[in-house]
């Protein structure tokens, strides 16, 4: 049965100025104690690393289960088991300037924590906040940017009391979850555009009609006129991206049982060695996909995420894919980001991966 999986940005506050968070370092709030982005330092940190700011009382008990369970669950269908983020618990006494430059911030609060710790982290909300989530059961989200460095996110999550919170975070978990993926996301398609390779992706769009973002180190591996196959190869990695424009003449295509055979059948035809005739790209049985509806740039889409290997077993790894369609050309696309990468973590990578083929576009539905 597809899993129909919608990624939404967590924002239950639609008033931002509700909260004006403290960045001086005794925690005063104020409009007065705002930093100007031009004045502050950049964020830095590793990518998928969290820090969460959270009273020891709460990360040892139910509510810091739950917190573990949403950010350290294991990344879906990679060849190992790898964490979805590096979350790093931090005391709020102990929030220094180190802490405050991390690229990924998260403050988690309840109202109810007579505690030191608990009065501690009030300070990072003015008193109309506090009144306002004292006041409203459902509000328990809020996101700022660049709080206390440049390039940073930030989420706070607060209730009433543990028990409030923990219902909300129940409620909304896909969400918050995919929080920080999206934002790193955003960061790494900003890094691409630095450094993208306008003659590859000219190419890529005068042959398939399709806009995508090439980032530096990717070449042209083979090319036909509906096929493009993008590789890079370092010293650990092998990125490999593969691209097939056909038309689009049966609906049932995006049946999620058909899409196994559908991508085996393409691999067998182009992802294929000259020298070795048989040798082809298929599927690894021992994993099932991971088939989820999604909104690619305006595009309804399908995306699978699945584990390849070579018909010969020599070589194996993960893969991620987009299925969509442009009714206007009659065309179908399909395109796809797998990792060659044995030893290696493989969540990061396949970010970037998935952070590429995030920018695919048809031309003619831009700004419909």
């Amino acid at each position: 049965m597809l899993k129909i999986n919608k990624i939404y940005l967590i924002v239950l506050l639609f008033i931002t100025s509700l909260f004006v968070i403290s960045c001086d370092d005794e925690g005063k709030g104020g409009d007065e104690n705002q930093n100007s982005n031009s004045t502050l330092q950049k964020a830095r940190g590793e990518t998928g690393e969290v820090i969460m700011v959270i009273p020891p009382s709460l990360w040892e008990g139910e509510l810091g289960d739950l917190l573990r369970e949403v950010f350290s669950s294991n990344v879906k269908v990679l060849p190992q088991d790898e964490k979805l983020y590096d979350l790093k618990p931090v005391d709020p006494s102990k929030f220094n300037s180190v802490f405050k430059a991390s690229q990924n911030l998260i403050f988690v609060a309840t109202l109810d924590n007579k505690k030191p710790e608990g009065k501690y982290m009030k300070k990072y909300f003015t008193e109309n906040s506090l009144n306002q989530i004292q006041n409203n059961p459902k509000l328990f989200s809020f996101n700022q940017q660049d709080v206390y460095a440049r390039g940073q996110e930030v989420l706070y999550l607060f209730g009433r009391n543990e028990e409030e919170l923990i219902n909300n975070i129940k409620e909304n978990k896909s969400g918050i979850k995919e929080f920080f993926n999206d934002k790193e996301a955003e960061r790494l398609v900003s890094s691409f555009k630095e450094t993208a390779q306008k003659g590859i992706m000219n190419y890529i769009e005068d042959s398939l009609n399709l806009e995508l973002i090439v980032p530096f180190g990717f070449d042209i591996a083979q090319k036909t006129d509906d096929f493009i196959w993008l590789r890079e190869l370092d010293t650990k990695e092998e990125y490999n991206i593969w691209m097939v424009k056909m038309p689009y003449n049966d609906e049932s295509v995006f049946q999620p049982e058909n899409i196994k055979s559908f991508r085996d059948s393409l691999g067998k035809k182009y992802i294929t060695d000259k020298d070795i005739p048989d040798l082809h790209l298929t599927s690894q049985d021992e994993v099932a996909f991971v088939i989820d509806t999604v909104n690619l740039n305006n595009q309804y889409a399908l995306r699978t995420k699945g584990l390849w290997k070579y018909s010969d077993n020599s070589r194996g790894g993960a893969f991620v894919s987009y299925l969509f369609a442009n009714e206007d050309s009659g065309d179908l696309y399909y395109i796809e980001g797998y990792l060659d990468a044995p030893g290696e973590s493989k969540r990061e990578p396949m970010r970037r991966l998935k952070a590429i083929l995030g920018t695919a576009k048809v031309p003619e539905t831009i700004n419909d």
